[in-house]
């Protein structure tokens, strides 16, 4: 992505992380997002809000 010179290399990537961040932390806490968003040091209303952002809801 850098080599070809796209733009939004940067994003894409957050998105990718923090996506993995969040899949992790809820396989670990068995879904319980509260939990979850202890474990990575995130409110409640921020993992709900990246979860939704992300397309990460079942």
């Amino acid at each position: 992505m850098l080599q070809a010179g796209s733009p939004e290399v940067w994003d894409a990537l957050t998105r990718k992380f923090e996506a993995r961040m969040i899949h992790t932390a809820l396989d670990i806490t068995r879904g319980r997002r509260i939990e979850a968003a202890m474990k990575l040091g995130i409110g409640r209303n921020t993992i709900t809000r990246k979860i939704q952002e992300l397309g990460l809801d079942d």
